[in-house]
């Protein structure tokens, strides 16, 4: 892990990409090596663990991969074939950009969302997937980890999310942003990680949608259906809408009340689930779950580093509760 964080010193952030948030993002992860290079290689070693073949014997995908750090530290570490994944294709550009600078070559870069990832592997099929701070704005974990297992019934799964159910304050905290997001809308200040262009409320835009597929300005019936529709994507909102038009019916509102996505691309802001939803889900697919704690950053300085420090230890007692992150490994049953 060090050799690699050495390497990183040779990277040039702004040739890695002519995008802004590609390089902010990036520049982000550079600022912060040394704690997610420590999530990395525990997701790596857990990966490893419950697959029960050496590393180089492990073809894997890093989903989600943004600019694809995860996926080109495996490949520096001896994994067998790495595939990079996003379905932002200026991402998947700069994956390579990054690759190119480090010099570490990955096997193959895939654009799109996991049907295209399944249709990419004929043969030699991964035994792997592995993600960090994904698996929340998944739109249909259902279908998707349905498609883990056609793609591969013994695939190893590796995913780390911040949206811990069991974390009170971080619960607390994510289901502000939802309702910012839902009703207010969001901004590229609104921290490092938002993204390069402003997003109008969630709720405005479900409304939008459908006004223009009903073609009606029935304030109170446009009302209803877009607070039944949050947490929906426009393929399914229309669909809402259209079985209105016909037989006058509304679904009722979701029963979580803060969780909703993007209308536009499906993406989920940080989704909660509990843990009892992601066990069926699991289940429900063929696929054991093991869940572990994840930690906080213990690589700054000054108090903050103390405090981090202090909150390790107490992790070891008061585990999820107090876990900044949790990881989800699935198995085949």
């Amino acid at each position: 892990m060090r050799l690699f964080e050495k390497l990183l010193d040779a990277v040039i952030v702004e040739q890695v990409s002519p995008e802004l948030y590609c390089r902010k993002y990036l520049g982000h992860l550079m600022n912060h090596r040394q704690y997610y290079l420590a999530i990395y290689a525990d997701v790596l070693d857990k990966l490893v663990s419950h697959a029960k073949k050496n590393v180089a014997e492990i073809s894997m995908i890093d989903y989600g991969a943004g600019n694809g750090m995860l996926g080109i530290f495996a490949k520096y570490c001896g994994f067998k074939n790495v595939f990079i994944n996003d379905i932002d294709e200026k991402f998947v550009a700069a994956s390579r950009k990054l690759s190119m600078q480090l010099n570490v070559p990955v096997d193959g870069y895939i654009t799109g969302d996991i049907h295209t990832v399944q249709n990419f592997f004929q043969n030699d099929l991964p035994c792997a997937i592995v993600g960090t701070d994904v698996i929340e704005h998944i739109y249909n974990l259902e279908v998707f980890f349905n498609v883990i297992r056609n793609i591969n019934p013994s695939m190893v799964s590796v995913f780390t999310t911040a949206s811990n159910p069991k974390n009170y304050f971080k619960v607390r905290r994510l289901k502000k942003l939802q309702v910012k997001d839902e009703y207010e809308g969001g901004t590229p200040d609104d921290f490092v990680l938002f993204g390069d262009s402003p997003l109008e409320p969630f709720f405005k835009t479900r409304l939008k949608m459908i006004q223009s597929q009903l073609g009606t300005n029935d304030e109170a019936t446009l009302l209803k259906l877009a607070k039944a529709t949050r947490g929906m994507n426009k393929e399914d909102i229309l669909a809402v809408a259209k079985n209105y038009d016909i037989n006058g019916t509304i679904p009722l509102p979701p029963v979580h009340p803060t969780n909703t996505c993007n209308p536009v691309n499906g993406s989920w802001t940080e989704r909660i689930l509990t843990i009892e939803e992601y066990l069926s889900i699991y289940h429900s697919n063929g696929m054991k779950l093991h869940m572990y704690n994840g930690f906080y950053n213990e690589h700054g300085r000054g108090v903050k580093k103390l405090l981090n420090k202090v909150l390790n230890k107490c992790i070891d007692s008061l585990g999820s509760l107090l876990a900044p992150f949790i990881i989800f490994v699935g198995t085949k049953k």
